[in-house]
């Protein structure tokens, strides 16, 4: 569409879910237009070349969030994306050698546990079986236009006679939490993990065992709790959704950042760029987070004040860093055979103790970086020729629980003291790392926000504490998605229902402007709604049995069984 011309909506922000939200209203059949700032779509969903000659996913890196009915609706395997996985899932690796594998192939995991950690195959499927039950329960609402209070969320648990499963996941610290289920300290470590990412906090803060649910009950092929990684970095997702965005008539304008939102009477009529460029349209969204939105391209004066009051005490704390590292060879780890292993090919973490996160988060609360602390890490490359040149590999780390704001200094000034000390602890684990780097690049908190709009560092828009979830995301009152200016929505992470790739917020959001499009606008709903029955499957009523359970886990232990392991492990 040329410039200049007739907008049925604009969406603000050219990340995933800005994207997804623009296609489907496109499929609606409305002349849309989406507006980015930065040079290249994706937001936090982007590859960039961090390195010369180096590629890396900058901030998201792996997909295990993004929902199968956004897969299947919008076939982006038809525009260029293609999900993979290797056989290696997650690793977890202590200095002194002892470690945890778990694969993709559940039998294989259950064989590798069986020898080194006898007991705890048989705990980490029960365990995941009532993982299952809590995806169940909240899944029924993530793709969800008009998401639940959490009255409601509470009264389906209950209905479901689950009510310890909702305190479990809703209250308690993953610490309690895994503390109910596992015995082996490496296992726990590695699972603390997930509930970790970007919160303020650490293992013993009551709450954060959601977030663990959150991201353990996302899914790769039917298969709950696995990834994949794109082909060519998580760019290839936004990439994916761009171009089909535009097969299907939409444009997409990269270097034009929106300075404030146009409001007439009440409603939303467009948006003005940053230099002066006014673009009409009667629909808005906006995938910038909610204060950005709410309180910068909005003028208070179109706002309630109890409205601005909320916004402004939204939770944005908890952040993390990544650094890349270009390497001349692949590095060997301690306690492990040399070359390539299944340590290369997954999602590795690296001294993930229950204690370790413990002293991080004590640490981030006093607004201090610790001399020592878990790192995560990829290394796509080893995959993905498309990733680093041929004979050399891109190493991404991550570093969790960080302080946005630092005692004494700030992030521009300490950004060399902390890349040094992650390449120092990675000396650790693999000795002679640092005689094969030939490049590096780092990505601080700060630079979260400054560069990819990310609030305070957090990855999520927000954190998603209890006060902040579901109909309360990111304030009571407008359904998660609608704002008290007519036509204009938010679909970032700070909505229901949060952060990571999942894409359920703009789903949900281009569903809900629909929505109130035919309905000819949105009144807030009265009364509280039922979920419905939530049937547990024959699988889990079978398996909730001691006795059919440990025959089926020896079953599953055997080679060759595979196979009927994987399609029985299926959702």
């Amino acid at each position: 569409m040329a410039p200049g011309a007739g907008y049925d909506a604009i969406v603000i922000g050219a990340g995933h879910n800005g994207l997804i939200a623009a296609n489907y209203l496109a499929d609606a059949g409305k002349r849309v237009l989406v507006l980015e700032r930065r040079v290249r779509v994706g937001g936090a969903t982007v590859t960039e070349e961090v390195i010369p000659g180096f590629r890396a996913s900058a901030c998201s890196y792996v997909s295990g969030l993004l929902h199968p009915r956004i897969l299947a609706d919008l076939r982006l395997d038809r525009h260029g994306l293609h999900l993979y996985q290797t056989e290696m899932g997650e690793a977890n690796l202590l200095r002194d050698g002892r470690h945890v594998f778990l694969y993709n192939d559940l039998s294989r995991t259950l064989r590798e546990m069986e020898r080194s950690m006898p007991g705890e195959g048989d705990r980490l499927v029960t365990f995941g079986l009532r993982l299952e039950r809590f995806a169940a329960l909240t899944g029924q609402w993530i793709l969800s236009s008009d998401p639940p209070t959490l009255d409601e969320v509470y009264r389906s648990f209950a209905d479901a006679g689950e009510e310890e499963l909702w305190a479990e996941f809703f209250t308690l610290s993953v610490d309690d939490l895994l503390a109910r289920s596992f015995t082996n300290e490496v296992l726990k470590g590695f699972l603390t993990f997930l509930a970790i990412v970007s919160v303020w906090g650490g293992p013993y803060t009551p709450g954060w065992a959601y977030v663990y649910g959150h991201h353990a009950t996302g899914e790769y092929d039917g298969h709950m709790g696995q990834f994949a990684f794109p082909r060519g970095g998580m760019g290839a997702i936004a990439e994916s959704l761009a171009t089909r965005l535009r097969a299907k008539g939409g444009s997409v304008r990269v270097e034009a950042p929106v300075e404030r939102v146009v409001v007439e009477r009440g409603r939303a009529v467009g948006v003005v760029l940053a230099g002066g460029e006014e673009l009409r349209a009667p629909l808005v969204l906006s995938n910038a987070d909610p204060r950005q939105t709410y309180l910068r391209f909005l003028d208070p004066g179109n706002l309630p004040d109890a409205v601005v009051r909320q916004v402004s005490r939204f939770d944005e704390r908890g952040s993390m860093a990544r650094v890349f590292l270009a390497l001349d060879r692949l590095p060997d780890f301690a306690g492990l055979p040399a070359g390539e292993g299944p340590i290369h090919r997954g999602l590795t973490l690296l001294g993930a103790e229950v204690d370790a996160f413990r002293r991080v988060g004590d640490a981030q609360l006093r607004g201090e970086v610790p001399d020592d602390f878990p790192i995560e890490f990829i290394i796509q490359s080893v995959h993905d020729d498309t990733m680093a040149p041929a004979g050399k590999h891109i190493l991404s780390t991550g570093i969790q629980q960080l302080p946005f704001t630092l005692s004494g200094t700030d992030w521009d000034a300490f950004k060399p003291v902390f890349e040094k000390r992650v390449i120092s602890l990675m000396e650790t684990y693999a000795p002679g790392i640092g005689a094969s780097i030939v490049g590096t690049h780092t990505i601080t908190p700060l630079d979260l926000e400054r560069e990819y709009g990310l609030p305070g560092g957090n990855i999520f828009h927000g954190a998603m504490t209890l006060g902040q979830l579901f109909a309360n995301r990111p304030i009571p009152g407008y359904g998660s998605y609608r704002t008290p200016v007519s036509g204009l929505y938010l679909c970032g992470a700070g909505t229901h229902p949060g952060g990571g790739v999942i894409g359920a917020p703009g789903h949900n959001a281009a569903h809900a402007a629909l929505a109130d499009e035919a309905a000819g606008g949105w009144t807030p709903r009265s009364g509280a709604r039922g979920s419905g029955a939530v049937r547990r499957p024959l699988t889990h009523r079978l398996m909730s049995q001691p006795r059919l359970r440990r025959s089926a886990l020896w079953a599953a232990r055997q080679p060759g069984v595979g196979r009927i392991v994987d399609r029985m492990g299926r959702r």
